[in-house]
């Protein structure tokens, strides 16, 4: 009996049936163009299918089989969605006047205003301990609407340097930043601990910094703390950026082993060498640059301190142009950016040598290399996640048509539609950009894309 038993138990005999699979949604979405952004060339009455957060087919003129609905963006031209690798969504100015709490909610707004502005990924480069880590799962988990992000839990620094926290004249009071250690051991415990309560990666400041009034040039980290963190952080599959300014922590991070140089103001010859020898991304943050003159300014700054200010900006231009023309690989950032303006960083790129479709691989094709995730974002192809947006003029004529976004798809969900003749979508989306909803709509959609 136990025999016949164990035999028709393994048949299934007693099983319950099991459920049917839900076939995962389908909806077909169709503009005038999409931009190939390896070749530079259009697609023209582009078609592309998305089941399940997914693109399954993609390509000209495509019949959309009976039953799945259609999305038409009239005349818009079609893009991936935008990446920006270098974002401080839970920072700024304030953020250490406000509670934990206060800045997860302070970045979720942010993020919403890069996902807007057609930004579908966003590498958050840390700040107040694991608050941008509570909120990518919070939008990974579907219970608000935002970009994807890759955090890196709190920057990692040393005492006294860029990075460590707010500037106090009492020691007493002084508190010391989640990310802040000394000696190769407490970098590595660190590091280790950072990836433990969920970083994607490993942020650290390895020179002084323009915004903590420390000096760009100096390298505040001893060579086996550079190595302890990017080390224990390869051997626990994360990638590492460094953040650097000046030209011997550039070439240290690069011999090292770094994945990314952020910023890379000051680079030099050797700097530029070393980075291409070492297939090190640099994300070179220009339009925060260009603009600190004019901000040191309304807060009253010094001459001293802003002729310096102005000299570096001079500076980072000639460098980064160089760098560029003799092969090294930038991916878009753009660093304090948190009001949806991040395409504006594309124009600043022209000013160093980038063509328009250059500019836009930065934040496609490149900055998926640089996160780790080419398979998966940065170009409109089957298997990649359907993310894509929409603009209504020529990029590659002017490159200021990407700071126009009027359609945005994440994971195949339409979030954000200005052609929609229903505005429902659209007042989401105005609201977080602060865009009055009473404007005129342009462009058409089938009555399902609201």
């Amino acid at each position: 009996m136990k025999r016949l038993l164990a035999a028709l138990l393994a048949s299934g005999v007693f099983a319950s049936p099991a459920p049917a699979a839900a076939e995962a949604p389908r909806t077909a979405y169709r503009a005038a163009k999409l931009l190939d952004v390896d070749s530079g060339r259009y697609v023209y009455d582009p078609v592309i299918v998305v089941e399940g957060g997914r693109i399954v087919r993609v390509g000209s003129g495509l019949a959309v089989p009976d039953g799945i609905p259609l999305v038409d963006f009239g005349d818009a031209i079609l893009l991936p969605g935008l990446i920006d690798a270098h974002v401080h969504l839970g920072g700024g100015p304030d953020a250490a006047t406000r509670s934990q709490t206060r800045n997860v909610l302070h970045a979720a707004r942010a993020a919403q205003h890069s996902l807007y502005a057609g930004f579908t990924t966003l590498r958050s480069m840390g700040g107040p301990a694991y608050s941008v880590i509570a909120l990518r799962d919070a939008i990974n988990d579907g219970d608000i609407v935002g970009p994807r992000i890759l955090d890196a839990g709190a920057l990692v620094a040393v005492t006294g340097g860029h990075c460590s926290g707010p500037r106090v004249y009492r020691p007493e009071i002084a508190s010391t930043a989640e990310g802040v250690a000394d000696g190769p051991d407490e970098l590595r415990r660190t590091t280790r601990k950072l990836i433990k309560y969920g970083a994607d990666f490993i942020k650290a400041c390895i020179t002084g910094g323009f915004v903590s009034g420390t000096d760009p040039n100096q390298v505040q980290f001893a060579e086996d703390e550079v190595r302890a963190v990017i080390d224990t952080a390869h051997g626990l599959g994360r990638k590492v950026a460094i953040h650097a300014h000046g030209a011997d922590g550039i070439r240290l991070a690069a011999r090292l082993g770094a994945d990314s140089i952020e910023h890379g103001t000051l680079i030099d010859d050797e700097g530029i060498a070393a980075v291409k020898k070492g297939s090190v991304f640099i994300v070179p943050t220009v339009k925060v640059m260009a603009s600190s003159v004019e901000k040191a300014k309304k807060a009253g700054a010094s001459e001293g301190t802003l002729a310096a200010l102005a000299a570096a900006r001079d500076a980072q231009k000639r460098n980064l142009a160089k760098a560029y023309a003799r092969g090294v690989v930038f991916a878009f950032g753009t660093d304090f950016t948190q009001d949806g303006s991040n395409a504006t960083e594309f124009s600043a790129l022209l000013e160093l040598g980038l063509t328009p479709l250059q500019a836009i691989q930065t934040a496609t094709v490149h900055a998926a290399q640089l996160l780790g995730l080419s398979e998966r974002i940065g170009k409109v192809a089957p298997g990649y996640f359907a993310d894509f947006i929409a603009v209504q003029d020529d990029p590659l004529r002017n490159v200021r048509a990407l700071e126009k976004v009027v359609v945005v798809v994440k994971n195949g969900e339409l979030v954000r539609n200005d052609l929609a003749p229903t505005p429902l979508l659209r007042r989401a989306a105005l609201a977080a950009t602060g865009e009055s909803a009473d404007r005129e709509d342009h462009g058409h959609s089938h009555d399902h894309a609201h």
